[in-house]
């Protein structure tokens, strides 16, 4: 007997079972889930983990895949199976199968569940051969309508996967908000697609929004009425920051974590005092990664609280924290670039080398305005803020391309226009933004008081 023609057949009738059974499902006529993002939880170049979310009765985890380009007659669809759980204050399901053994740099079709739109997804490459483009921001969705502009114009430039450094859909950890993340989770599937239909992937650290009360420490907040002491747990954990644990396969607990892409990547994702301390155990583990990683040329640390302010005061305890314990680390291990967030524009500063500029010190890139009402520049600061070389209060993302040891930075506003660039092309020339006065009134977008939640 042909084995494999057995095989086959055996996988076709099962098909066919499958499919009549779902053509009496209520569900069937279906093109999407009620939303969708994917993500790694190990190797990028490899794998793929694939999450969708579907009302409670619909228990079909399972996706179909195969690899682009393919022979309709011949080249089957292959199955692969994986768990659905619930969706933290919601009567959904999450379903989530990570697909292994995978070819690098390499597309695939798929489908997922008895979904009937094929989309695609990319592999990671092994080596950085080829240009590897990476969409960065944070502070995502104020309004759902400025979330999926940025997003939409993030996906023409055709990134690998998008690094977001916290503060995502604003529901802080709340069962009320839920429903902020139905919007976002519909909004990551409809428009992080790339116009040949590849889905792109997200990473994301924690932020202060995705935390009752927003701190780990703020067991006074009056968002944890009824909860018990915070205490470091896991299932403390889970309950000041439902959302974020159950919706993002990576980093899981303790709530920070590295990926690593082949041996030319590695991406940090740090905690700036949401669930766990910035300094002690996660200081420590720090430093043992990237003193491990001192060969990797292109390491990312990315964090959702800043450490040189575009906005706050630069003696803010958090940022005086993040420059004690893991500015110096940064430093010592030859990071270049480091991505920041939370104060709501643009901001570049100068290398920074033991505070003070130094050419070949560390550059810090954000401040946070995916898709948030932005903020005046210097707003807090007693003075000028000496560490700033350009701001600009614009909704943005940061298009990252690295390729084989260079790193280029293309930062782009919401319209599409490009507003500072580093390091500079000679083509190019970008006047720094004046630094607003600290006593001048801001000039912020406006926006429904409630979208903005804290001034944190």
């Amino acid at each position: 007997m042909n084995v494999k023609k057995h095989t086959n057949k055996l996988h076709l009738i099962w098909l066919h079972t499958l499919l009549l059974l779902f053509l009496n499902h209520p569900v069937q006529a279906q093109l999407d889930p009620l939303g969708m993002m994917l993500t790694w939880q190990q190797d990028p170049t490899t794998t793929m983990t694939l999450d969708w979310y579907t009302p409670a009765d619909n228990q079909n985890s399972f996706i179909e895949y195969r690899a682009i380009p393919f022979d309709e007659e011949e080249d089957e669809w292959v199955v692969a199976s994986g768990d659905h759980f619930e969706f933290p204050h919601s009567d959904r399901l999450i379903h989530r199968v990570e697909v292994t053994g995978l070819e690098p740099d390499k597309e695939y079709q798929f489908r997922v569940g008895e979904f009937t739109r094929i989309r695609k997804f990319r592999t990671m490459p092994a080596e950085a051969l080829r240009p590897v483009r990476i969409a960065v921001g944070g502070d995502v969705r104020h309004r759902i309508e400025w979330m999926d502009q940025t997003n939409r114009r993030a996906a023409r430039y055709d990134p690998d996967f998008v690094l977001w450094g916290g503060d995502l859909a604003y529901a802080d950890g709340m069962e009320e908000r839920v429903y902020r993340w139905y919007e976002f989770l519909e909004s990551t599937m409809r428009t992080l697609m790339t116009d040949d239909g590849r889905v792109i992937p997200v990473l994301s650290s924690l932020g202060n929004h995705e935390v009752l009360g927003g701190y780990y420490y703020r067991d006074e907040h009056d968002r944890r009425d009824g909860l018990p002491e915070f205490y470091g747990s896991e299932e403390h954990k889970e309950m000041i920051s439902p959302y974020y644990y159950a919706l993002f396969a990576f980093p899981g607990h303790p709530g920070y974590g590295v990926l690593d892409f082949g041996d030319y990547l590695s991406v940090v994702i740090l905690d700036t005092d949401h669930n766990n301390p910035i300094d002690g155990e996660q200081t420590e583990w720090l430093e043992e990664i990237l003193n491990e990683r001192q060969d990797i040329p292109h390491i990312f640390p990315t964090y959702h609280n800043p450490a040189y302010p575009s906005v706050r005061n630069p003696e803010w305890d958090s940022s005086d924290r993040v420059r004690e314990n893991w500015v110096p680390l940064f430093e010592e291990y030859g990071v270049r670039v480091v991505f920041e967030k939370h104060d709501h524009i643009y901001k570049r500063t100068f290398p920074i080398l033991e505070d003070q500029i130094n050419s070949k010190g560390v550059v810090y890139i954000g401040d946070g305005a995916w898709g948030v009402g932005t903020r005046e520049i210097g707003r807090s600061h007693e003075e000028h803020a000496w560490y700033l070389d350009r701001a600009a209060s614009e909704r943005h993302f940061i298009l990252t391309t690295i390729h084989g040891a260079h790193q280029h930075f293309l930062m782009i506003n919401e319209d599409g226009q490009i507003i500072d660039e580093y390091p500079q092309t000679p083509h190019t020339d970008f006047s720094p933004v004046r630094m607003a006065e600290p006593w001048l009134p801001a000039e912020e977008t406006e926006f429904d008081e409630d979208e903005e939640m804290d001034s944190e």
